[in-house]
């Protein structure tokens, strides 16, 4: 009796056990997820409308540069830490004296029709660089007129430089040099006027990871290239829908027209993130805003003595700045070589809100306010400054919250906003300022040669506030010189020393891009920026559809994922 009942027993186990895993086999083959889908085209509003989608004219324009980084390629890139990476190059080496750069170029490498891309399209490409009849940004077209290109073998260029640069890859990079198919744009030679006007700058043949497939006066569309992408994406396409201004891009936006906003302007962040359609990115951008104080004004002549310089850094509060004045532009300044970059020095000296300081400062060289009037003056000439700006609501805030800093220092500060490009081409290149709040990008190569060495003054260079430092030039000179990491780091941390303590400019913020999307874009990160196309690095992984699988396909799926 009791062995009958312990079979019964064994036997209702085995049934329940047999249901149990009945059941879960059930659960696990019927029960399903949505996983991302193929299909369905990204549509982002940009501000212009392209002119040149040629690397060799793009500099000018941004959707230009935006179109011209995903449809070309240049020898090397950077990657999402600033660092270079091969590109269409599989290799690069330097010469010890850091004069001669020799390239070999990927096997692979192909154009969008199929042909191979050999080191004659690269000579081709200087070729164009060099041509002084054509609209190359003339700091580019002077380096590559320097340089003479030679061809080795079919993947192999030589570049050999009249003197040592350490920084000379990064002009390598698709930001300065794209390459050009030559069995295309070779029948232009010797013609600008035909070259310029070539249909070719709007419907391009490139390398790069998307290739253009339809354009008009509205839009662009571009498709992924698979021969580049390591994976299949899923979206179709990304299309460009081309808008007069970023406000109007943001009103379509939040009216369900475009899925991104190309870029989002400080004063319209909070409307952007108030709105409940749109998820919104800030990423740094590689640049700085910053004062520069010219040295070399007649009427301004105090600008020349380190005390005041010093006193008007110290006289702004740039943390309220950024918190109340134009929150969400930028994070607080502390060097001119970039966080994140290598060369950065942590422990480089700061420049701290301290108006006791200042005023102490402004003693010593000898303004005092002789007549109690709130101004200081020394000989009967008041402590007065022109502060130009470019005309945008975010530089008029800034500067109305410096001049009122200033003003409790006993300086008098009058702000003057003109457009960006006579700021440029009537005040900064003829040196014709006082002051001036400029916004410079810095991309790649932290060498701070062009920007701040004594040589460099219009239309040499950049140094349009005159700064001359022996002791800064030296260390410039010797980090651009030599390959030799660790010491371009010490020599480039000295450099920040002096800068921060003669103060040729006064460092304001490091910019942040803000970029929005769609909630309906599933799985987008956008990273750190080396520039604002790089908002397109993980466009692989975004998608807008969905299908229902089960978790046995699931688990499938997520198998054939890792095999890949």
């Amino acid at each position: 009796m009791s062995r009958h009942v312990r079979w019964q027993a064994a036997l209702a186990l085995l049934g329940l056990l047999l249901i149990v895993a009945l059941l879960s086999y059930a659960t696990f083959t019927y029960t399903t997820e949505y996983v991302p889908a193929r299909g369905g085209v990204f549509v982002e509003g940009v501000a212009g409308n392209p002119q040149y989608i040629n690397p060799v004219f793009c500099q000018y324009n941004e959707v230009d540069r935006d179109l011209c980084a995903l449809v070309f390629n240049g020898l090397l890139r950077f990657d999402d830490q600033g660092e270079l990476q091969p590109d269409l190059a599989e290799s690069w080496e330097a010469s010890p004296d850091s004069k001669v750069y020799t390239f070999t170029l990927r096997p692979d490498a192909r154009w969008h029709d199929g042909l191979r891309i050999t080191a004659d399209d690269v000579l081709f490409t200087v070729d164009m660089m060099q041509d002084p009849e054509l609209p190359v940004l003339p700091d580019l077209s002077a380096l590559w007129q320097s340089i003479v290109a030679t061809k080795v073998d079919d993947r192999t260029v030589r570049f050999e430089l009249e003197s040592p640069y350490a920084a000379f890859p990064d002009y390598t990079t698709i930001r300065w040099f794209g390459v050009l198919p030559k069995h295309y744009w070779e029948r232009y030679v010797g013609n600008a006027r035909e070259l310029l006007r070539a249909q070719l700058n709007t419907q391009p043949i490139g390398s790069g990871p998307f290739r253009v497939t339809e354009i008009d006066g509205q839009h662009v569309r571009l498709e992924p290239n698979p021969r580049v992408m390591d994976s299949q994406p899923y979206l179709d396409a990304l299309e460009f829908r081309f808008f007069p201004d970023y406000p109007s891009i943001l009103a379509a936006a939040e009216a369900g027209e475009v899925h991104g906003v190309s870029r989002i302007l400080p004063e319209y962040i909070p409307q952007a993130e108030s709105a409940p359609n749109l998820q919104v990115f800030t990423s740094p951008l590689p640049g700085y805003t910053l004062i520069l104080l010219n040295q070399d004004n007649p009427n301004a002549p105090f600008l020349a003595d380190k005390r005041v310089r010093q006193a008007l850094a110290h006289g702004i509060d740039r943390e309220t700045l950024l918190s109340d004045t134009i929150p969400g532009v930028g994070m607080l300044a502390d060097s001119p070589i970039l966080p994140g970059s290598w060369a950065h020095d942590p422990n480089t000296p700061g420049i701290d809100y301290d108006p006791d300081l200042a005023n102490a400062l402004l003693d010593e060289a000898g303004w005092i306010d002789s007549d109690g009037d709130g101004v200081r003056d020394q000989g009967g000439v008041p402590l007065e400054i022109i502060l130009l700006s470019d005309d945008s609501s975010q530089a008029i805030l800034a500067n109305q919250a410096i001049v009122a800093d200033w003003a409790e220092i006993g300086v008098r500060a009058v702000p003057q906003p003109v457009s960006f490009p006579g700021l440029v081409s009537e005040f900064l290149v003829p040196r014709n300022f006082m002051a001036a709040v400029v916004n410079w990008e810095f991309i790649g190569d932290p060498d701070p040669y062009p920007l701040w060495h004594s040589t460099q003054l219009p239309p040499n260079g950049q140094n349009y506030g005159g700064w001359k430092s022996r002791s800064a030039d030296i260390v410039m000179e010797q980090a651009r010189t030599t390959g030799d990491r660790d010491l371009r780091r010490q020599l480039y941390s000295q450099f920040q020393t002096i800068f921060a303590d003669e103060v040729p400019a006064i460092l304001l913020y490091y910019p942040l891009y803000a970029y929005a999307a769609s909630t309906e874009v599933q799985n987008m990160q956008v990273g750190r920026l080396n520039e604002a196309s790089d908002r397109f690095r993980t466009f692989k992984d975004w998608y807008l559809l969905t299908r229902k699988v089960t978790l046995s396909e699931r688990r499938t799926l997520d198998f054939d994922n890792l095999s890949e």
